[in-house]
């Protein structure tokens, strides 16, 4: 398998690539090539990636710094794993959409929307080279929001794109926590999903044979007692578990992913005053100076990682449970990335759940639209799960989000500024409104350097 990862340089691939390099027959006389704009960044990673042990058992080559169209030619995978824009304008977009009275995010939110409009046309590209040099691969887009940016390419290339969450994991510390009160992974659970990314719904589910939805019937029930989780993760965790119990007992439904910009939309009101009641408004000089304080510690750990180079690092530094900073640590054995990279290179049926047209997988909606589902992966092949159905309490609700990002997605492909308009509106919450229209113009005024022009002009129809 030749597997190309666009944004190479990216700390996170060590976790991805020790984990995959792990796979038995999955790399063997393979290729592993990281392409970025920074070079050193990508060859970073590189050299760090042959110091594992995973690395020594296996026959494969792992490249950096070749041109782009070098790196795509006969691949059999791309991950594009970046976020388009400057900081500036997404942090500040977020800013504006507070003031506004929305609540911001990288995904399903108006400040997502703009990173569409930013991401779009480079995912574009990378599809459109691959069409000439790879028309056979597998795009697995990682930069978010996936679901945009998989309806560019799927409907107007000929390539197939799948947008992936990290996220993909999280029910499975989520729902050990509530059923078995334990604070630890479990593998075991076997799980039918239908809706939208960070705001998909489990349909179907068991736990080693059993069905989890009495498990949850009792183990939610009020008076409800959280288990004591590990301080180390913050209130994160706990927050998601109280907020996934609480969802289930009062709407019946089952979050997947419990990703806070998704879950908030079943309670917007509420987490928009928790929000600005902890929120200080910072203007753009606080803004900016937040980005360059980021922007130095990204420095300090990237020199960090670095400087283990040039260090022999024993067998007992891989195997650590939390290798200094979680950077060398491999990422969990049922990590998205890896499920997909062993249904493409094998012979046997995986099941994922991705972003993808829906074509007539999901019940009551239109094919075109864009949706996140349970799907069975197999080489070039993938077919969903069958019998897949949002429940009818969210159903309203995913409809809306799915439908105004599949038409954001025509909308960037195409550079139809009145469609785009018209996408940013059709936003479920307080979706048309003057304080839409108000949001819309702000942020196409903060992000217009770093958008099409043509796209710019969806001002005229706000």
């Amino acid at each position: 398998m030749k597997a190309v990862f666009v944004g190479g340089g990216s700390l996170r691939l060590m976790g991805i690539l020790r984990q995959a390099m792990s796979v038995p027959g999955l790399f063997d006389d393979g290729e592993i090539n990281l392409y970025d704009l920074d070079a050193r960044r990508s060859e970073v990673i590189g050299r760090m990636l042959m110091k594992t042990p995973e690395f020594s058992k296996i026959s494969c080559k792992i490249v950096w710094n070749t041109s782009l169209e070098k790196a795509l030619e006969g691949a059999d995978m791309v991950g594009v794993i970046m976020m388009a824009g400057s900081p500036m304008s997404y942090r500040f977009g977020g800013e504006i959409c507070l003031k506004n009275g929305f609540i911001a995010s990288d995904n399903v939110s108006p400040n997502g929307a703009f990173l569409a409009l930013k991401g779009g046309p480079i995912v574009l590209d990378i599809a459109r080279k691959m069409e000439k040099l790879c028309p056979d691969a597998w795009l697995l887009d990682f930069a978010n929001p996936v679901a945009v940016l998989s309806g560019i390419v799927n409907h107007h290339t000929k390539i197939k794109a799948l947008g992936v969450c990290q996220g993909y994991t999280n029910h499975q510390a989520d729902l050990t926590r509530i059923i078995m009160r334990k604070d630890k992974y479990c593998y075991d659970y076997d799980l039918d999903v239908a809706g939208v990314n960070h705001l998909s719904f489990i349909i179907r589910g068991s736990l080693r044979g059993k069905d989890i939805f009495p498990m949850l019937d009792k183990k939610t029930a009020l008076p409800w007692i959280p288990p004591k989780l590990n301080p180390f993760y913050g209130k994160g965790p706990l927050n998601s578990i109280k907020n996934l119990a609480r969802i289930y007992r009062e709407l019946g439904v089952l979050i997947f992913s419990t990703e806070g910009d998704g879950m908030m939309h079943l309670m917007y009101d509420e987490c928009l005053e928790d929000v600005l009641k902890n929120h200080a408004p910072k203007t753009k000089a606080k803004v900016k100076a937040e980005i360059a304080r980021i922007r130095k510690q990204r420095q300090e750990t990237d020199l960090w990682f670095q400087a283990h180079l040039d260090k022999n690092l024993p067998g007992s530094f891989w195997k650590k449970n939390f290798c200094e900073k979680g950077i060398f640590n491999k990422c969990p054995r049922e990590d998205i990335f890896i499920r997909i990279l062993v249904g493409i290179a094998g012979n046997n049926k995986v099941k994922i759940a991705t972003s993808f047209p829906n074509n007539g997988a999901v019940r009551g909606f239109p094919d075109r639209t864009v949706l996140e589902y349970s799907q069975l992966i197999c080489k070039d092949k993938i077919e969903p799960v069958e019998n897949l159905y949002v429940p009818d309490v969210v159903y309203g609700m995913t409809a809306s989000l799915a439908i105004h990002q599949t038409m954001l997605a025509d909308s960037i492909a195409t550079e139809d500024p009145k469609l785009l308009a018209r996408a940013l509106l059709s936003y479920p919450i307080r979706p048309y409104s003057k304080a839409a229209k108000k949001l819309s113009r702000e942020l196409l005024k903060v992000n217009a350097d770093e958008i099409s022009p043509k796209l710019r002009k969806a001002t005229d129809y706000l």
